[in-house]
Protein backbone atom coordinates (compact mmCIF):
# COMPACT_ATOMS: atom_id res chain seq x y z
CA UNK A 1 0.00 0.00 0.00
CA UNK A 2 1.12 3.70 -0.83
CA UNK A 3 0.10 6.81 0.21
CA UNK A 4 -0.98 7.85 -2.80
CA UNK A 5 -3.15 5.12 -4.02
CA UNK A 6 -6.61 5.36 -3.66
CA UNK A 7 -7.17 2.40 -0.93
CA UNK A 8 -4.29 4.05 1.14
CA UNK A 9 -5.99 7.56 0.89
CA UNK A 10 -9.82 6.60 0.92
CA UNK A 11 -10.22 3.43 3.29
CA UNK A 12 -7.24 2.82 5.49
CA UNK A 13 -6.19 6.43 6.55
CA UNK A 14 -9.30 7.43 7.50
CA UNK A 15 -10.59 4.38 9.30
CA UNK A 16 -7.17 4.29 11.40
CA UNK A 17 -7.49 7.72 11.78
CA UNK A 18 -11.16 7.07 13.77
CA UNK A 19 -9.95 4.25 15.06
CA UNK A 20 -6.87 6.39 16.92
CA UNK A 21 -8.72 8.96 18.63
CA UNK A 22 -11.73 6.93 19.29
CA UNK A 23 -9.63 5.13 21.80
CA UNK A 24 -8.38 6.24 24.94
CA UNK A 25 -4.85 7.85 25.21
CA UNK A 26 -2.18 5.37 26.13
CA UNK A 27 -1.59 1.83 25.55
CA UNK A 28 -4.97 1.34 23.70
CA UNK A 29 -3.30 4.21 21.26
CA UNK A 30 -0.02 2.38 20.87
CA UNK A 31 -2.46 -0.93 20.03
CA UNK A 32 -3.87 0.81 17.35
CA UNK A 33 -1.10 2.69 15.46
CA UNK A 34 1.20 -0.53 16.05
CA UNK A 35 -1.71 -2.95 14.52
CA UNK A 36 -2.23 -0.74 11.43
CA UNK A 37 1.52 -0.33 10.83
CA UNK A 38 1.58 -3.87 11.00
CA UNK A 39 -1.48 -3.78 8.64
CA UNK A 40 -0.16 -1.48 6.31
CA UNK A 41 3.33 -3.58 5.86
CA UNK A 42 1.06 -6.72 5.25
CA UNK A 43 -0.57 -5.34 2.39
CA UNK A 44 2.74 -5.23 0.61
CA UNK A 45 5.52 -7.77 1.84
CA UNK A 46 2.81 -9.75 3.96
CA UNK A 47 5.57 -12.86 3.62
CA UNK A 48 8.03 -10.84 5.86
CA UNK A 49 5.81 -9.69 8.82
CA UNK A 50 7.33 -12.17 11.00
CA UNK A 51 10.74 -11.50 10.23
CA UNK A 52 9.39 -7.55 11.19
CA UNK A 53 7.98 -8.73 14.38
CA UNK A 54 11.45 -10.42 15.30
CA UNK A 55 13.21 -7.06 13.97
CA UNK A 56 11.37 -5.77 16.72
CA UNK A 57 11.42 -7.89 19.25
CA UNK A 58 15.42 -8.65 18.85
CA UNK A 59 16.23 -4.28 19.24
CA UNK A 60 13.85 -4.20 21.95
CA UNK A 61 15.51 -7.09 24.13
CA UNK A 62 19.11 -5.42 23.02
CA UNK A 63 18.13 -2.11 24.39
CA UNK A 64 16.89 -3.66 27.48
CA UNK A 65 20.18 -6.30 28.02
CA UNK A 66 22.51 -2.77 27.72
CA UNK A 67 20.63 -0.91 30.22
CA UNK A 68 20.57 -3.99 32.51
CA UNK A 69 24.46 -3.73 32.43
CA UNK A 70 24.88 -0.78 32.58
CA UNK A 71 22.72 -0.79 35.88
CA UNK A 72 25.28 -3.36 37.38
CA UNK A 73 28.66 -1.47 35.75
CA UNK A 74 29.42 -4.54 33.47
CA UNK A 75 30.05 -2.09 30.56
CA UNK A 76 32.50 -4.48 28.91
CA UNK A 77 29.27 -6.88 28.78
CA UNK A 78 27.50 -4.18 27.50
CA UNK A 79 29.80 -3.42 24.83
CA UNK A 80 29.12 -6.86 23.90
CA UNK A 81 25.79 -6.52 23.70
CA UNK A 82 25.20 -3.55 21.77
CA UNK A 83 27.53 -5.36 18.57
CA UNK A 84 25.76 -8.05 18.80
CA UNK A 85 22.55 -6.09 18.18
CA UNK A 86 24.48 -3.99 15.53
CA UNK A 87 26.12 -6.76 13.50
CA UNK A 88 22.36 -8.48 13.80
CA UNK A 89 20.92 -5.55 12.24
CA UNK A 90 23.93 -5.11 9.83
CA UNK A 91 23.69 -8.89 8.71
CA UNK A 92 19.80 -8.37 8.16
CA UNK A 93 20.50 -5.65 6.11
CA UNK A 94 22.72 -7.48 3.66
CA UNK A 95 20.43 -10.26 3.56
CA UNK A 96 17.56 -9.03 2.15
CA UNK A 97 19.31 -6.04 0.28
CA UNK A 98 22.43 -7.64 -0.52
CA UNK A 99 22.69 -11.29 -1.09
CA UNK A 100 21.71 -11.49 -4.99
CA UNK A 101 24.41 -8.31 -5.22
CA UNK A 102 27.30 -10.59 -3.80
CA UNK A 103 25.93 -13.63 -5.38
CA UNK A 104 26.92 -12.32 -8.43
CA UNK A 105 30.29 -11.24 -7.81
CA UNK A 106 30.99 -14.90 -6.55
CA UNK A 107 29.22 -15.77 -9.51
CA UNK A 108 31.71 -13.96 -11.90
CA UNK A 109 34.88 -14.50 -9.80
CA UNK A 110 34.45 -18.24 -9.60
CA UNK A 111 32.50 -19.04 -12.60
CA UNK A 112 29.77 -21.20 -10.00
CA UNK A 113 26.72 -19.43 -9.71
CA UNK A 114 24.97 -20.20 -6.29
CA UNK A 115 21.90 -20.86 -5.83
CA UNK A 116 19.90 -18.73 -3.17
CA UNK A 117 17.50 -16.49 -3.14
CA UNK A 118 17.38 -13.25 -5.10
CA UNK A 119 16.26 -9.58 -4.98
CA UNK A 120 14.86 -10.62 -1.64
CA UNK A 121 12.23 -7.47 -0.68
CA UNK A 122 11.77 -6.22 2.74
CA UNK A 123 9.31 -3.05 2.61
CA UNK A 124 11.57 -0.23 4.50
CA UNK A 125 14.26 -2.57 5.66
CA UNK A 126 16.88 0.25 5.70
CA UNK A 127 14.86 2.43 7.44
CA UNK A 128 14.26 -0.20 10.31
CA UNK A 129 18.20 -1.13 10.81
CA UNK A 130 19.38 2.89 10.71
CA UNK A 131 16.85 3.17 13.20
CA UNK A 132 17.52 0.21 15.21
CA UNK A 133 21.28 0.92 15.25
CA UNK A 134 20.88 4.49 16.58
CA UNK A 135 19.06 3.51 18.94
CA UNK A 136 21.29 0.93 20.16
CA UNK A 137 24.11 2.91 19.66
CA UNK A 138 22.63 5.45 21.68
CA UNK A 139 21.92 3.85 24.43
CA UNK A 140 25.30 2.16 24.97
CA UNK A 141 26.34 5.97 24.90
CA UNK A 142 24.19 6.92 27.73
CA UNK A 143 22.21 9.33 25.63
CA UNK A 144 18.95 7.70 26.50
CA UNK A 145 17.04 5.17 28.89
CA UNK A 146 15.70 2.34 26.98
CA UNK A 147 12.29 2.55 26.35
CA UNK A 148 10.35 -0.08 28.41
CA UNK A 149 6.95 -0.35 26.82
CA UNK A 150 6.98 -2.52 24.34
CA UNK A 151 4.27 -0.85 22.58
CA UNK A 152 5.90 2.47 22.40
CA UNK A 153 8.83 0.75 21.21
CA UNK A 154 7.30 -0.72 18.72
CA UNK A 155 5.45 2.20 17.61
CA UNK A 156 8.45 4.00 17.29
CA UNK A 157 10.19 1.59 15.34
CA UNK A 158 7.67 0.71 12.87
CA UNK A 159 4.80 3.19 12.42
CA UNK A 160 3.52 3.60 9.09
CA UNK A 161 3.77 7.34 8.37
CA UNK A 162 7.76 6.31 8.30
CA UNK A 163 7.94 2.81 7.65
CA UNK A 164 8.54 2.69 4.09
CA UNK A 165 11.01 5.56 3.08
CA UNK A 166 11.57 7.19 5.98
CA UNK A 167 12.63 9.91 7.34
CA UNK A 168 14.83 8.31 9.74
CA UNK A 169 13.58 9.38 13.46
CA UNK A 170 16.38 9.20 16.07
CA UNK A 171 14.36 7.79 19.05
CA UNK A 172 16.30 10.21 21.63
CA UNK A 173 14.44 13.18 19.27
CA UNK A 174 11.55 11.11 18.97
CA UNK A 175 10.63 9.96 22.40
CA UNK A 176 9.15 12.65 23.76
CA UNK A 177 6.05 12.44 21.40
CA UNK A 178 5.16 8.19 22.24
CA UNK A 179 3.02 9.60 24.85
CA UNK A 180 0.34 11.26 22.58
CA UNK A 181 -1.82 14.26 22.84
CA UNK A 182 -5.28 15.60 22.61
CA UNK A 183 -6.43 16.33 18.99
CA UNK A 184 -5.42 19.54 17.61
CA UNK A 185 -7.40 20.48 14.82
CA UNK A 186 -4.67 23.10 13.68
CA UNK A 187 -2.01 20.40 13.61
CA UNK A 188 -4.92 17.87 11.85
CA UNK A 189 -5.78 20.49 8.65
CA UNK A 190 -1.89 21.63 8.81
CA UNK A 191 -1.31 17.73 8.24
CA UNK A 192 -3.49 17.26 4.99
CA UNK A 193 -2.35 20.63 3.93
CA UNK A 194 0.89 18.91 3.65
CA UNK A 195 0.16 15.22 2.54
CA UNK A 196 -1.95 17.11 -0.03
CA UNK A 197 1.37 19.01 -1.28
CA UNK A 198 3.43 16.03 -1.57
CA UNK A 199 0.15 13.91 -2.88
CA UNK A 200 0.88 16.95 -6.01
CA UNK A 201 4.55 17.15 -6.06
CA UNK A 202 4.57 13.02 -6.73
CA UNK A 203 1.59 12.57 -9.14
CA UNK A 204 1.49 16.05 -11.02
CA UNK A 205 5.30 16.48 -10.93
CA UNK A 206 7.01 13.61 -10.72
CA UNK A 207 4.58 10.73 -12.70
CA UNK A 208 4.47 13.21 -15.42
CA UNK A 209 7.83 14.04 -15.87
CA UNK A 210 9.24 10.83 -15.17
CA UNK A 211 7.33 9.45 -19.03
CA UNK A 212 10.01 12.01 -20.53
CA UNK A 213 12.95 10.82 -18.84
CA UNK A 214 12.41 7.56 -18.84
CA UNK A 215 12.11 7.33 -22.66
CA UNK A 216 15.54 9.62 -22.98
CA UNK A 217 17.09 7.37 -20.55
CA UNK A 218 16.04 4.63 -22.51
CA UNK A 219 16.99 6.00 -25.91
CA UNK A 220 20.21 4.62 -27.79
CA UNK A 221 22.78 7.52 -26.51
CA UNK A 222 24.21 7.91 -30.12
CA UNK A 223 21.03 9.18 -31.21
CA UNK A 224 20.63 11.61 -28.55
CA UNK A 225 21.66 15.70 -29.34
CA UNK A 226 22.81 17.79 -26.33
CA UNK A 227 19.67 19.41 -26.30
CA UNK A 228 17.27 16.48 -25.64
CA UNK A 229 20.13 14.60 -23.24
CA UNK A 230 20.12 18.06 -21.07
CA UNK A 231 16.28 18.16 -21.11
CA UNK A 232 16.23 14.19 -20.10
CA UNK A 233 18.68 14.43 -17.37
CA UNK A 234 16.80 17.62 -16.16
CA UNK A 235 13.68 15.97 -15.84
CA UNK A 236 14.91 12.78 -13.86
CA UNK A 237 16.77 15.79 -12.10
CA UNK A 238 13.32 16.94 -11.24
CA UNK A 239 11.74 13.61 -11.15
CA UNK A 240 13.41 12.08 -8.01
CA UNK A 241 13.45 15.61 -6.24
CA UNK A 242 9.52 15.65 -6.40
CA UNK A 243 9.46 11.94 -5.51
CA UNK A 244 11.13 11.60 -3.11
CA UNK A 245 10.13 15.17 -1.07
CA UNK A 246 6.64 14.35 -2.16
CA UNK A 247 6.87 11.22 -0.13
CA UNK A 248 8.37 13.06 2.83
CA UNK A 249 5.92 15.70 2.42
CA UNK A 250 2.93 13.10 2.92
CA UNK A 251 4.76 11.35 5.58
CA UNK A 252 5.20 13.89 7.58
CA UNK A 253 1.51 15.15 6.74
CA UNK A 254 0.13 11.52 8.05
CA UNK A 255 2.16 12.18 11.14
CA UNK A 256 0.65 15.39 12.07
CA UNK A 257 -2.51 13.68 11.38
CA UNK A 258 -1.89 11.66 14.59
CA UNK A 259 -0.05 14.15 16.40
CA UNK A 260 3.05 13.10 15.28
CA UNK A 261 5.74 15.56 14.14
CA UNK A 262 8.12 13.86 11.76
CA UNK A 263 11.72 15.48 10.59
CA UNK A 264 12.00 17.45 7.83
CA UNK A 265 14.24 15.99 4.95
CA UNK A 266 14.21 18.38 2.68
CA UNK A 267 15.12 21.61 2.05
CA UNK A 268 14.85 23.10 -1.16
CA UNK A 269 18.21 21.52 -2.23
CA UNK A 270 18.68 22.82 -5.96
CA UNK A 271 19.13 26.37 -4.66
CA UNK A 272 22.22 25.14 -2.85
CA UNK A 273 25.65 26.89 -3.62
CA UNK A 274 28.23 24.16 -2.76
CA UNK A 275 27.74 19.93 -3.00
CA UNK A 276 28.51 19.99 1.15
CA UNK A 277 25.45 22.54 1.00
CA UNK A 278 23.14 20.24 -1.14
CA UNK A 279 23.93 17.36 1.12
CA UNK A 280 22.79 19.21 4.37
CA UNK A 281 19.40 20.12 2.19
CA UNK A 282 18.43 16.91 0.80
CA UNK A 283 17.80 13.80 2.51
CA UNK A 284 19.10 15.33 5.65
CA UNK A 285 17.98 12.88 7.65
CA UNK A 286 19.71 10.22 6.03
CA UNK A 287 23.56 12.36 6.16
CA UNK A 288 22.40 13.50 9.78
CA UNK A 289 22.64 9.34 10.66
CA UNK A 290 25.75 8.92 8.46
CA UNK A 291 27.75 11.85 10.50
CA UNK A 292 26.59 10.89 13.44
CA UNK A 293 27.01 7.03 13.79
CA UNK A 294 29.69 6.91 11.25
CA UNK A 295 31.77 10.20 10.43
CA UNK A 296 31.84 11.44 14.02
CA UNK A 297 33.14 7.97 15.27
CA UNK A 298 35.87 7.51 12.79
CA UNK A 299 37.00 11.04 13.53
CA UNK A 300 37.02 10.08 17.07
CA UNK A 301 39.26 7.23 16.27
CA UNK A 302 41.63 8.64 13.96
CA UNK A 303 42.36 12.12 15.45
CA UNK A 304 46.01 12.11 13.98
CA UNK A 305 45.87 10.19 10.58
CA UNK A 306 46.79 12.23 7.43
CA UNK A 307 43.92 13.59 5.34
CA UNK A 308 41.58 12.18 7.98
CA UNK A 309 38.43 14.15 7.20
CA UNK A 310 39.24 13.31 3.44
CA UNK A 311 39.19 9.58 4.24
CA UNK A 312 36.19 9.65 6.17
CA UNK A 313 34.11 11.79 3.73
CA UNK A 314 34.99 8.99 0.80
CA UNK A 315 34.27 6.15 3.47
CA UNK A 316 30.67 7.99 4.17
CA UNK A 317 29.48 8.36 0.72
CA UNK A 318 30.75 5.00 -0.34
CA UNK A 319 28.21 3.39 1.87
CA UNK A 320 25.79 6.04 1.61
CA UNK A 321 26.25 5.49 -2.00
CA UNK A 322 25.85 1.35 -0.99
CA UNK A 323 22.77 2.23 0.86
CA UNK A 324 20.87 2.75 -1.95
CA UNK A 325 21.05 -0.09 -3.53
CA UNK A 326 23.25 -3.50 -4.52
CA UNK A 327 24.44 -2.33 -7.69
CA UNK A 328 27.65 -0.76 -8.30
CA UNK A 329 26.40 2.61 -10.21
CA UNK A 330 25.06 3.50 -6.77
CA UNK A 331 28.55 2.78 -4.82
CA UNK A 332 30.11 4.69 -7.83
CA UNK A 333 27.66 7.32 -7.65
CA UNK A 334 28.45 7.58 -3.86
CA UNK A 335 32.10 8.15 -4.16
CA UNK A 336 31.84 10.31 -7.06
CA UNK A 337 29.73 13.16 -3.90
CA UNK A 338 32.58 12.00 -1.56
CA UNK A 339 35.04 13.32 -3.83
CA UNK A 340 33.50 16.12 -4.82
CA UNK A 341 33.10 16.85 -0.94
CA UNK A 342 36.54 15.88 -0.31
CA UNK A 343 37.64 18.38 -2.51
CA UNK A 344 35.42 21.00 -0.95
CA UNK A 345 36.67 19.83 2.59
CA UNK A 346 39.94 20.47 1.12
CA UNK A 347 40.27 23.96 0.79
CA UNK A 348 38.31 24.28 -2.67
CA UNK A 349 35.06 24.85 -0.51
CA UNK A 350 36.47 27.97 1.04
CA UNK A 351 37.45 29.56 -2.59
CA UNK A 352 34.34 28.77 -4.07
CA UNK A 353 32.65 31.21 -1.38
CA UNK A 354 34.07 34.11 -2.52
CA UNK A 355 33.22 33.14 -6.04
CA UNK A 356 30.29 35.06 -7.98
CA UNK A 357 26.96 33.30 -6.43
CA UNK A 358 26.20 32.66 -10.16
CA UNK A 359 29.17 30.57 -10.26
CA UNK A 360 28.29 28.84 -7.13
CA UNK A 361 24.67 27.88 -8.05
CA UNK A 362 26.15 26.52 -11.67
CA UNK A 363 28.78 24.82 -9.82
CA UNK A 364 26.47 22.91 -7.75
CA UNK A 365 23.66 22.19 -10.42
CA UNK A 366 26.21 20.60 -13.09
CA UNK A 367 27.90 18.27 -10.22
CA UNK A 368 24.59 17.37 -9.21
CA UNK A 369 22.97 16.60 -12.02
CA UNK A 370 26.06 14.89 -13.59
CA UNK A 371 25.84 12.66 -10.53
CA UNK A 372 22.26 11.51 -11.59
CA UNK A 373 23.64 10.29 -14.15
CA UNK A 374 25.50 8.01 -12.12
CA UNK A 375 22.00 7.28 -10.11
CA UNK A 376 19.53 6.64 -12.84
CA UNK A 377 21.57 4.41 -15.14
CA UNK A 378 22.16 1.48 -13.86
CA UNK A 379 24.03 0.16 -17.08
CA UNK A 380 27.68 1.19 -16.21
CA UNK A 381 28.29 0.58 -19.97
CA UNK A 382 25.63 3.41 -20.92
CA UNK A 383 27.28 6.16 -18.95
CA UNK A 384 30.16 7.02 -21.54
CA UNK A 385 27.76 7.52 -24.72
CA UNK A 386 25.42 9.31 -22.54
CA UNK A 387 27.99 11.71 -21.25
CA UNK A 388 29.29 11.89 -24.96
CA UNK A 389 25.97 12.98 -25.67
CA UNK A 390 25.63 15.50 -23.07
CA UNK A 391 28.75 17.27 -23.97
CA UNK A 392 27.90 17.43 -27.89
CA UNK A 393 29.50 14.48 -29.61
CA UNK A 394 26.44 13.89 -31.46
CA UNK A 395 25.72 17.62 -32.22
CA UNK A 396 23.21 19.69 -30.89
CA UNK A 397 20.59 17.44 -32.22
CA UNK A 398 20.12 14.01 -32.76
CA UNK A 399 17.83 11.30 -34.64
CA UNK A 400 15.73 11.20 -31.54
CA UNK A 401 14.23 14.68 -30.58
CA UNK A 402 11.29 15.92 -28.83
CA UNK A 403 8.94 15.51 -31.46
CA UNK A 404 9.79 12.06 -32.11
CA UNK A 405 9.72 11.14 -28.93
CA UNK A 406 6.24 12.95 -27.99
CA UNK A 407 7.69 14.96 -25.34
CA UNK A 408 7.57 18.34 -26.27
CA UNK A 409 4.22 18.91 -24.34
CA UNK A 410 6.61 18.22 -21.15
CA UNK A 411 8.79 21.07 -21.73
CA UNK A 412 6.67 23.59 -19.74
CA UNK A 413 6.08 21.54 -17.19
CA UNK A 414 9.76 20.93 -16.71
CA UNK A 415 9.86 24.79 -16.67
CA UNK A 416 7.28 24.49 -13.54
CA UNK A 417 9.09 21.81 -11.99
CA UNK A 418 12.29 24.08 -11.84
CA UNK A 419 10.10 26.89 -10.08
CA UNK A 420 8.20 25.18 -7.84
CA UNK A 421 11.81 23.76 -6.75
CA UNK A 422 12.22 26.98 -5.65
CA UNK A 423 10.92 28.30 -1.97
CA UNK A 424 7.72 29.61 -3.74
CA UNK A 425 5.55 29.04 -1.27
CA UNK A 426 7.57 31.09 1.16
CA UNK A 427 7.94 33.84 -0.99
CA UNK A 428 4.09 33.74 -1.71
CA UNK A 429 3.55 33.63 2.17
CA UNK A 430 5.30 37.54 2.60
CA UNK A 431 2.70 38.61 -0.36
CA UNK A 432 0.34 41.03 1.54
CA UNK A 433 -2.46 41.39 -1.48
CA UNK A 434 -4.81 40.25 0.73
CA UNK A 435 -5.36 39.60 4.56
CA UNK A 436 -4.28 36.21 6.02
CA UNK A 437 -7.47 35.16 5.99
CA UNK A 438 -8.12 35.48 2.43
CA UNK A 439 -4.51 34.37 1.79
CA UNK A 440 -5.34 31.25 3.56
CA UNK A 441 -9.27 30.34 2.07
CA UNK A 442 -7.60 30.68 -1.45
CA UNK A 443 -4.46 28.46 -0.66
CA UNK A 444 -6.81 25.96 0.33
CA UNK A 445 -9.31 26.58 -2.24
CA UNK A 446 -5.85 25.86 -4.52
CA UNK A 447 -4.92 22.67 -2.43
CA UNK A 448 -8.41 21.09 -3.21
CA UNK A 449 -7.92 21.81 -6.95
CA UNK A 450 -4.71 20.07 -6.76
CA UNK A 451 -5.99 17.30 -4.45
CA UNK A 452 -9.04 16.53 -7.19
CA UNK A 453 -6.62 16.54 -10.07
CA UNK A 454 -3.97 14.30 -8.42
CA UNK A 455 -6.65 11.82 -7.88
CA UNK A 456 -7.96 11.80 -11.67
CA UNK A 457 -4.49 11.36 -12.67
CA UNK A 458 -4.39 8.51 -10.08
CA UNK A 459 -7.73 7.04 -11.57
CA UNK A 460 -6.93 7.19 -16.02
CA UNK A 461 -3.24 6.61 -15.34
CA UNK A 462 -2.85 4.52 -12.51
CA UNK A 463 -0.46 4.20 -9.76
CA UNK A 464 2.95 5.02 -9.71
CA UNK A 465 5.50 3.55 -7.21
CA UNK A 466 7.89 5.90 -5.47
CA UNK A 467 11.26 5.50 -6.50
CA UNK A 468 12.76 5.60 -2.68
CA UNK A 469 10.37 2.62 -2.00
CA UNK A 470 12.89 0.20 -3.23
CA UNK A 471 15.95 1.83 -1.11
Amino acid sequence: MSFASLPFIFIFLPVVLVLYYVLPKGNWRQLALVGSSLAFFAWADAAHLPALIVLVLVNYAVGRLIDAFRDRDRKSAGRVVMWVGVVFNILVLIFFRYLGFFEDMWSAVTHHPLEWRRNIFFLGISYITFSSISYIADIYRNKLQPQKNLLDFSAYLIMFPKLVEGPIAIYKDFRGQLAGGRFDAAEFGSGIRRFIIGLAKKILLADTLAVAANKVFAAEPDQLGLGIAWFGLLCYSLVIYFDFSGYTDMALGVGRLFGFKLPENFDHPYISRSVAEFWRRWHMTLTNWFRTYVFMPLEHSRRRAKFRVQTHILIVFFLTGFWHGANWNFALWGLYFGILLAVEASGFGRRLKRAPVVFQHAYTILAVMLGWVLFGIRDIGRWGPFFKALFGANGLTGEFTLRSANILFYVPLALAGILLSLPVLSWLKKVEWFTPAVRRGLADLFLLAMFALAIAYNLANGFQPFLYAQF
